[in-house]
């Protein structure tokens, strides 16, 4: 008895998955529609430029605007704020922030 109800469980889950699968394509998916007008050497061209120029992201590292903000600060001015903030406790530890009142 329990044989067959394995088969027959069995039988029921593999029907099931088919039946799935029966739909058809994914819907609203334009992507199967899709006509280029550029050549396979334009794509590949701009690839490369885009590449050399940093506008490819790796992973979790995404292009970054060449703009760089200016505090008007020099970097040694900006380290002493760094470590003044870093003895005052009011630097971020984890996912703990301190702020102290007068700050």
């Amino acid at each position: 008895m329990k044989t067959a109800k394995n088969i027959a469980l069995s039988l029921a889950l593999a029907l099931g998955a088919g039946a799935a699968f029966a739909e058809g394509p994914i819907e609203g998916n334009e992507v199967f529609n899709f006509q280029s007008t550029l050549s396979r050497a334009e794509v590949q061209a701009q690839a490369v430029q885009a590449n050399q120029a940093g506008l490819v992201a790796r992973g979790e590292i995404f292009p970054v605007d060449q703009a760089v903000a200016s505090s008007g600060l020099s970097r040694d001015e900006v380290r002493a704020e760094a470590i003044q903030a870093q003895r005052t406790g009011r630097t971020a530890r984890g996912e703990i922030v301190s702020v102290e009142a007068g700050a």
